[in-house]
């Protein structure tokens, strides 16, 4: 989108943008960077930018800290923190700085770990780079990616083929390998360009099913097959399924042959945490675990009415390039002004926008909705006159992230009780390796929701993945219904519903667990039997009532004149 503006001279018309920021700007399209900021990362350091990474910390505190302590990394940050050289700082104090402390450990928790939406897309393309070569007979990724963790330490990929050396040449030689850390007879490690460490393995065509079992996990999981093989007088490892005493392998080409060995059926790579999947398998209770193509539609979309970067009409192509049967169209409200959050009146417009676009389509359903921010007390950002009439209302927390846990809980259950909340967004308020969640007991947030009707999110969007596996498990046995939803700001964003099924799966849901399993009508009804009494319909539900009473009407016409004609027949 941005492409198109600069190239068909759009952006030079934008008042404030000069010849400088459009040269800057072109720059940035055709080389990912300009010439000035690469100049000032060289003036300002890696390590001043670092410590902006750390939740609370922005560029005053680094200039200060850099000015008065010539504090230069998060290490000597830590350092002067917990000397108590900060507190001494002007306008810092004890409080400011413990919570630098507490932000740095948060940031220690997290670092070394790569997000699984941007680990894996490394990891599928040395896949399909060395499924090519002919010496290869079967190729998958294993590790945490396979379980498909939200982060990655590091990629395992796992190759069965005849010719190790072959293999080894073709994975070093590959555009996206860095440096080569060691090469053995059948391991080889290497960084990638972006830092990422890839481990492959390579095994005989035999025991591939063994050693992809083995190096998938997890290690807790591992252990109890392992268990239950030595009751059975079996020994299993990452060679193959051998009965004690022997050599001579009795499975292990396939990972149906290592599960089958001590009586299991196959356990999806997603439930193998040691979370109970080994004693669901043998009651043979282990859940159909939802698809990507389960799903429907996405019930949270941003445009360019707020901080998305695509129209309304936009985002409807490209839900509809990918098959969804329907789209929500979710903007902020008011409350978050710097992203223009919408208003009574401006949200009337967009609504106007919505039908006007579904009509002109055809092909998908549009759904009329808003993300409301629940403000500190637990009211809704907008009246709720005009939440009521909407087609969907996601319900959300984007501030004051310092309640105390039971102000938190309090706020998202009072925003539930309000009645024309649908599902509430991203409820813990994680963003992956950057901060923790807000402090809020989701045990009796998810009670509230099964009392109330309410759905929770699973916030598809990779540096969310939020609820969590256990959450969505917890969901699913007090009868929550999840939703998946992508957020997306952007055209792009959509198909990263994949991660959202990553988790999920995780956590154990099945189709009749998500909500967007349903059609859009469904949805609907489901959202119309839980408003209050004497709520408004919605404006798609109105214009359904008007449709079904027109063809009642035209039916009833049809038949009075069949039977006149029929009269005045037999006469």
């Amino acid at each position: 989108m941005a492409v198109n503006v600069v190239r068909k001279g759009n952006l030079a018309k934008v008042p404030g943008i000069g010849s400088g920021i459009l040269s800057r700007v072109k720059q940035i399209l055709e080389t990912g960077d300009c010439e000035d900021h690469a100049e000032l990362r060289k003036q300002v350091g890696p390590g001043l930018l670092e410590m902006m990474r750390v939740e609370g910390i922005g560029p005053k505190t680094v200039k200060l800290v850099h000015a008065e302590l010539n504090i230069q990394s998060v290490d000597e940050l830590e350092a002067a923190a917990r000397q108590g050289h900060l507190a001494r700082l002007p306008r810092m104090g004890e409080k400011s700085q413990s919570k630098i402390l507490d932000a740095i450990g948060a940031y220690r928790r997290h670092s070394g770990r790569v997000l699984l939406g941007q680990a894996l897309p490394q990891g599928m393309a040395i896949v399909e780079a060395l499924r090519e070569n002919p010496a290869v007979d079967r190729i998958d990724l294993a590790g945490s990616s396979r379980r498909r963790r939200e982060t990655i330490g590091d990629l395992d990929v796992l190759v069965a083929a005849g010719d190790v050396a072959q293999v080894m040449d073709h994975f070093v030689s590959l555009p996206q390998v860095n440096d080569v850390m060691l090469r053995g007879d059948t391991k080889c490690s290497v960084h990638l360009k972006s830092g990422l460490q890839v481990d492959l393995r390579v095994v005989r065509p035999a025991s591939f099913g063994a050693a992809l079992h083995y190096f998938t996990g997890s290690k807790m999981h591992n252990i109890s097959v392992r268990d239950r093989g030595k009751r059975r007088g079996l020994k299993i490892n990452e060679y193959g399924v051998y009965e004690e005493g022997s050599e001579q392998s009795i499975g292990g080409r396939s990972e149906e042959e290592v599960f089958a060995s001590v009586g299991l059926p196959y356990i999806p790579p997603e439930l193998r945490e040691n979370q109970g999947e080994i004693e669901a398998a043998e009651a043979g209770q282990l859940p159909e675990l939802i698809e990507e193509g389960d799903l429907l539609g996405d019930l949270h979309a941003h445009t360019d009415f707020t901080d998305g970067t695509a129209s309304v009409e936009e985002m409807a192509e490209a839900a509809a390039a990918l098959g969804f049967d329907y789209l929500a169209i979710t903007d902020h409200s008011r409350a978050l002004t710097v992203v223009r959050g919408l208003d009574p009146r401006r949200l009337a417009e967009q609504v106007s926008v919505v039908r006007q676009v579904e009509q002109d389509m055809g092909e998908i359903r549009i759904l009329a909705g808003i993300e409301v921010d629940i403000l500190p007390d637990g009211e809704l950002d907008l009246p709720q006159g005009s939440l009521r009439e909407l087609d969907w209302v996601v319900a959300s927390v984007h501030s004051h992230f310092n309640l105390t846990e039971e102000q938190q809980t309090a706020r998202v259950i009072r925003a539930m009780e309000s009645g024309v909340v649908d599902c509430i967004g991203h409820p813990s308020g994680r963003l992956l390796g950057q901060r923790d969640g807000y402090p809020i007991n989701l045990d009796q947030v998810i009670q509230a929701a099964a009392r109330l009707g309410v759905a929770m999110e699973l916030n598809a969007f990779p540096d969310r993945l939020d609820l969590d596996p256990p959450r969505c498990r917890q969901a699913r046995e007090t009868g929550v219904p999840v939703v998946i939803n992508t957020d997306s700001h952007a055209p792009a964003h959509l198909a990263q519903r994949q991660f959202g099924i990553y988790t999920a799966r995780r956590g154990w849901l099945e189709p009749k667990d998500v909500l967007n399993t349903r059609t859009a009508d469904e949805i609907l009804t489901w959202r119309r039997e839980r408003l209050p009494a004497g709520a408004a319909t919605t404006s798609t539900e109105k214009k359904t009532v008007t449709k079904k009473k027109a063809a009642k009407k035209k039916a009833v016409k049809k038949a009075a004149t069949e039977k006149k004609a029929v009269k005045k027949k037999g006469s």
